[in-house]
């Protein structure tokens, strides 16, 4: 399993203007026209990355760009179509300036396609303005889990947590939820309150039960801005890697520098991008 990883600032996306024309030219018709219509650039830019990220995958795997096909499961989890050798399973995901693919392949796919149950989901620390942490845990309290309130705001005679503790601890929560339900391809579809994760002692449960055979991997990131502030964010990789896996009951979380993530600013990726799939 590999996750690539594109990063953006926001406040800085016309620097990007030039590259974003040139790759946009990159991208067939329907994907153009795609990117396109998003109302706000930033959306326009981060749906670019998205659709570039498994197309320079396929290109590195010797996939000539005139024969990459993609489509879309009932649940609209796309998956590649070009008969490939071996299959690759991947999944996107975005959130204010991160743009992310994670991505398997060979024996290290679980084979089930076509779009198999590989998911990602990355989320910025941050707390919606002018709320409160045990608001905004309220919001989504419906779909969370009695443990995971707990974990969330501890009780008094608990030792207090910081809010970035909070947030950190939230953002896991949920990323992992997304990532889970992602893999499966369902999406909204599945309530998320049968999903429990207990993040201090990382151990993900599934109506009550630990899943076998899922895999899930924690990573953290951080983007850093021109302004000079840094935006940090937290992110689960899911994927089913067979029922005889039994050494996967524990959530993996990465080292500081995992070899499986690649991460780097947009501009760079699009010049990358521009000379791989443009040539």
């Amino acid at each position: 399993m590999e996750v690539w990883a594109v990063t953006l600032d926001a406040t800085a996306l016309n620097n990007l203007d030039e590259l974003y024309q040139t790759a946009l030219s990159i991208l067939d018709d329907e994907s153009r026209i795609q990117v396109q219509k998003y109302y706000h650039r930033i959306d326009s830019v981060r749906g670019l990355i998205g659709r570039l990220l498994p197309r320079l995958l396929l290109k590195r795997n010797g996939t000539p760009v005139s024969t990459m096909a993609f489509a879309k499961t009932q649940a609209g989890k796309p998956y590649i179509t070009t008969p490939i050798t071996p299959p690759i399973g991947y999944n996107i995901t975005h959130d204010n300036g991160v743009v992310a693919m994670a991505f398997s392949s060979g024996p290290d796919l679980y084979p089930d396609p076509p779009a198999y149950r590989i998911g990602v989901d990355v989320m910025l620390l941050q707390l919606p303005k002018r709320d409160t942490f045990p608001g905004f845990v309220e919001v989504f309290s419906e779909q969370l889990t009695n443990l995971e309130r707990s974990v969330l705001i501890p009780p008094p005679s608990a030792p207090p947590l910081s809010q970035q503790e909070q947030l950190r601890r939230f953002y896991l929560i949920w990323t992992l939820k997304e990532a889970y339900t992602k893999a499966l391809g369902l999406g909204m579809g599945f309530d998320f309150s049968r999903i429990e994760y207990d993040v201090p002692n990382d151990v993900v449960r599934i109506d009550g039960v630990i899943p076998r055979g899922w895999e899930f991997t924690r990573l953290e990131l951080k983007n850093e801005l021109k302004s000079g502030n840094v935006e940090n964010y937290v992110g689960v990789v899911a994927r089913f890697v067979g029922d005889g896996a039994v050494d996967y009951e524990k959530v993996t979380v990465a080292s500081s520098t995992p070899t499986w993530l690649k991460v780097q600013d947009a501009a760079h990726f699009l010049e990358v991008a521009i000379a791989e799939l443009g040539a």
